[in-house]
């Protein structure tokens, strides 16, 4: 089994010498450094588990080496040991990401408790991390499953349905050609779940900022608006844009964000009631583009507005529509990527508020 590999950086050669002996007959590996520039080169050579980082050093404090190593590893456990101890350093250290504080003078059994702590939070630290990367590694399976596997055998099944239902592999009766309708529909409710689910699942794969840009949000809410024209119709459902004469210019992924907006209005038209009002209402502040998607229609309880927004989560109550509970998931995840916020606003048998707030240009 590796030892556990500690770092002590202090500019006093007497609690280097002493630490190191303490340490060493614990069993640890241990490596030391006279200040902080010099610390920050061993971290890189020495890969430890532990860094005890004096605050009062020449050259780099111990608060900048804290910080940088905290760039170079943020799971590297960092203990701040100091002759200048206080409630306000203290607290500052921490702030900057260190476990523990240790003050001066300290007796070996003080340090050999809080390294044991220490090393106990690292293998919490490690083991959260394997699970983790064991989870994505688990997820992009799925992924990968769900894809190959179940998606193009059933687009291949559309296409036999396809055949059947133009009469090409010969006539249908009137009831053959409702079953088959039947099925069309239901096998296309089942691959829009499959594509919207791997939409969700690839939007953290792809490097989706590197390729932001700026463009006029207002085109893209009408473009939403337009595509959802013809279910509000449908559903009796009137529509009351207020864009004004506002002309912003948000940076970002123009297709994402219009896959969030026509998903909200698409929203807004489902859970509306029959001959009610969808309302599309541009705003700002000083920081934010706010776009409020507001509906007359059932509204939700309160209980349930925390886990709006969860994947597959959605309302299952007399009235509701059927949805998979995707997208809005999909939705609070590209807002998310552009930094801005989705906030939800509801009153049952009210209505509900969708406030989409992207940052200025």
């Amino acid at each position: 089994m590796n030892k556990t590999r500690i770092l002590i950086i202090d500019d006093e050669p007497a609690i280097c010498e002493a630490c190191c002996r303490i340490l060493e007959a614990e069993r640890y590996a241990v490596a030391t450094a006279p200040e902080g520039a010099s610390g920050l080169k061993v971290v890189d050579d020495f890969q430890p588990d532990l860094v005890f980082i004096d605050l009062k050093m020449p050259g780099l404090g111990g608060m900048e080496v804290l910080e940088r190593i905290r760039v170079k590893d943020k799971n590297i456990v960092a203990i701040v040991i100091t002759g200048y101890a206080t409630i306000e350093s203290a607290v500052e250290s921490m702030k900057q990401g260190a476990y523990d504080f240790l003050p001066k003078p300290f007796t070996p059994d003080e340090l050999r408790l809080i390294t044991r702590r220490a090393v106990e939070r690292r293998r919490a630290i490690l083991e959260s991390e394997r699970l983790r990367e064991e989870k994505e590694r688990m997820r992009q399976n799925f992924v990968a499953l769900v894809s190959h596997e179940l998606r193009t055998p059933l687009v291949a099944v559309m296409q036999y349905i396809e055949v059947l239902s133009g009469g090409i592999a010969g006539p249908l009766s009137g009831e053959q050609a409702k079953i088959i309708g039947r099925m069309k529909i239901r096998l296309g409710e089942l691959l829009s779940l499959i594509d919207r689910w791997l939409m969700l699942s690839r939007i953290e794969e792809v490097k989706l900022k590197e390729g932001f840009k700026d463009f006029g949000l207002v085109p893209v809410i009408k473009e939403a608006v337009e595509l959802t024209k013809a279910m509000a119709q449908e559903r009796n459902v009137k529509f009351e844009v207020k864009l004004n004469d506002h002309d912003p210019s948000v940076n970002g992924d123009r297709g994402m964000i219009k896959e969030v907006f026509t998903n909200l209005i698409t929203n807004g038209i489902k859970y509306n009631r029959e001959g009610g009002v969808l309302t599309v209402d541009l705003s700002d502040d000083d920081k934010y583009w706010i776009v409020d998607v507001i509906d007359t229609g059932l509204g939700i309880p309160d209980q349930e507005l925390p886990l709006i927004g969860h994947e597959f989560y959605r309302i299952k109550r007399e009235g509701s529509a059927v949805g998979s509970g995707l997208g809005l998931a999909i939705a609070k995840k590209i807002v998310d990527i552009h930094d801005g916020r989705l906030d939800i606003k509801s009153k049952v048998n009210e209505g509900s508020t969708f406030t989409v707030c992207l940052p200025k240009t």
